[in-house]
C-alpha cells in the first residue's frame, strides 16, 4: 500500500489543499455569502427532487392498491 499511486496521489493531492487553507486570507466575506447563496440553491433543488420522488412513489402505492 505504500507504493500504490493513487494513494500516493490522494496523500499529495489532500496535502497541497491543507497547504492551501492554511494560507487562505480572512476576507471570507464574499465567499460566505456566495457559498450560502449555492447552499441555498442545493436545498431547493433537493427539495424539488423529493417531492418528485414521494409523488412518484405515492402513485404507484395507488395503483398497487
Amino acid at each position: 500500500m505504500g507504493n500504490d499511486p493513487n494513494f500516493t496521489f490522494l496523500k499529495t493531492f489532500f496535502s497541497a489543499r491543507i497547504e492551501r487553507l492554511r494560507n487562505v486570507r480572512d476576507d471570507r466575506g464574499s465567499v460566505s455569502i456566495e457559498t450560502m447563496m449555492i447552499v441555498a440553491g442545493l436545498v431547493v433543488v433537493a427539495a424539488i427532487a423529493a417531492g418528485v420522488i414521494l409523488t412518484k412513489v405515492n402513485e404507484k402505492a395507488n395503483e398497487i392498491k
